[in-house]
């Protein structure tokens, strides 16, 4: 890493990026974001197991449903960058404010189908009951509320977290998940001398759905007082133009496929880890909301990494772009050692965060070195991804990912579980083998130097 420098991404500080304003609060705006998720795994695991078990389905569910959004993220994203690195800002507004309309009336859908499906959601399909499914049903409900805010906000931020505009979205989303940890808190626990009562999985989904509420008030402000590299004219979200609409879908949704592929190999597994006992669920939960949590870091420097790439072929400097995706590979692989140490020395403290129930406590110290393991390939792929997107190769990333969770997620997972009797151990196990096929399949794609029209 000696020949990595900070001004190496980006020669000139006029209309292009700055990289260290670029990378720096794309990490802590998406380290905020899964500080809060593991945060509040730890708030209901002190509440309850059941409440941890329930409450993580139920965020899970969302993150699912929420899938279909990265259509508007990525699909507007791509060519936002390219327009802005080519000194377009109009067209780039105009993108943003159709996703930001597009956004907003699935939003209103998923509200609607979250309210009539979650029986059948948490009962039939993931075969909870009792406490468990209680609390998911709570959790879920109460999201559903603020279904349309939440995905504003989602979207919004994370299409300026991907043209570069990382300060504007790190402002939002931190204002957002302060509050948010304040008052799940307050309405987990209750309080007294305030005449809150305690309300478990219910009052962390409240807390959620206010906070990204006003996340999403915030940035709206930004938008419209004009202190972002887009603007919003509400002109754009109320007039349909379906050329727009059509090349953002075009470009976005082979981004969403991929991520519905992903998390549905997500929720498979979830169901086989349910099925084992409600022990084994919650030591699950805890590392995969840890391998959230680290994974933030990585992902806070690919979405640098796209957005600086993407500007570059605007510009059509393409030599340019390669040569700040290897310096920022350098920096991630060295950041994903790092990690991996300081996991494996505090694993007993990070499992203890969680919960205090000595099985789940056991069960999540001897995963925890195949998490720290699984760091070094993790922190590559992301890099790698990122810059196949900023250069357009979406339907190679999704027909990547579709083949190696069918094989590697799920195949693997079946075998080391049910063959093999590794337990959760194999999933994870399978998940390492997972990072490292996909990392070597991107570099190979991007040694042919391919770029796509979006």
């Amino acid at each position: 890493m000696s020949d990595f420098q900070p001004d190496s991404f980006i020669e000139t500080p006029g209309e292009r990026l700055d990289s260290r304003k670029t990378v720096a609060p794309a990490v802590i705006d998406l380290l905020s974001l899964t500080l809060i998720v593991a945060f509040d795994g730890i708030i209901l695991g002190h509440y309850s197991p059941s409440a941890l078990a329930g409450g993580g389905i139920a965020l899970w569910v969302l993150f699912f449903m929420f899938t279909i959004f990265l259509t508007f993220v990525m699909g507007a994203s791509v060519p936002i960058a390219r327009h802005l690195g080519a000194g377009d800002k109009d067209s780039a507004s105009r993108l943003f404010g159709k996703a930001m309309s597009s956004a907003m009336a699935i939003g209103v859908i998923f509200a609607v189908i979250s309210f009539v499906f979650k029986g059948f959601i948490f009962q039939t399909l993931f075969g909870t009951s009792g406490d468990v499914q209680r609390s998911a049903v709570e959790y879920f409900t109460m999201l559903a509320l603020f279904m349309p805010a939440i995905a504003l906000n989602f979207t919004g931020t994370g299409i300026l977290r991907s043209i570069g505009d990382s300060v504007a979205s790190m402002k939002t989303n931190l204002t957002a998940n302060v509050l948010h940890a304040g008052l799940a808190v307050l309405f987990v626990y209750g309080h007294d001398g305030l005449g809150i009562p305690a309300m478990g999985a219910l009052g962390a989904g409240l807390a959620l759905g206010i906070g990204q509420t006003v996340g999403f008030l915030i940035q709206l402000r930004l938008l419209v007082g004009k202190r972002t590299l887009v603007e919003l004219h509400f002109r754009d979200m109320l007039r349909p133009q379906m050329s727009i609409l059509k090349r953002i879908i075009k470009t976005g949704f082979p981004v969403t496929m991929e991520q519905l592929v992903w998390m549905g190999g997500q929720l498979v597994i979830l169901a086989f880890v349910a099925r084992i006992g409600d022990a084994e669920l919650a030591a699950h939960q805890i590392i995969l909301r840890l391998s959230q949590t680290l994974g933030v870091i990585y992902q806070g420097y690919a979405f640098a990494n796209m957005a600086l790439c993407g500007h570059r072929i605007g510009a059509k400097e393409e030599q340019a772009s390669a040569k700040i995706a290897r310096n920022m590979r350098l920096v991630s692989v060295g950041t994903a050692f790092i990690v991996g140490v300081v996991v494996l020395l505090l694993k007993t403290p990070l499992a203890r965060l969680f919960t205090y129930d000595e099985r789940v406590i056991a069960m999540t110290v001897t995963l925890i070195p195949l998490l720290a393991l699984l760091q070094l390939p993790k922190s590559l792929t992301m890099i790698t991804a990122s810059e196949l997107r900023a250069r357009g190769d979406l339907i190679f990333i999704l027909t990547v990912c579709t083949i190696t969770v069918i094989v590697n997620i799920l195949g693997l997972s079946a075998v080391f579980v049910f063959a093999l009797g590794w337990g959760v151990a194999g999933i994870w196990l399978a998940h390492i083998i997972d990072e490292v096929v996909r990392f070597t399949i991107h570099m190979k794609r991007l040694g042919l130097g391919i770029i796509k029209r979006v």
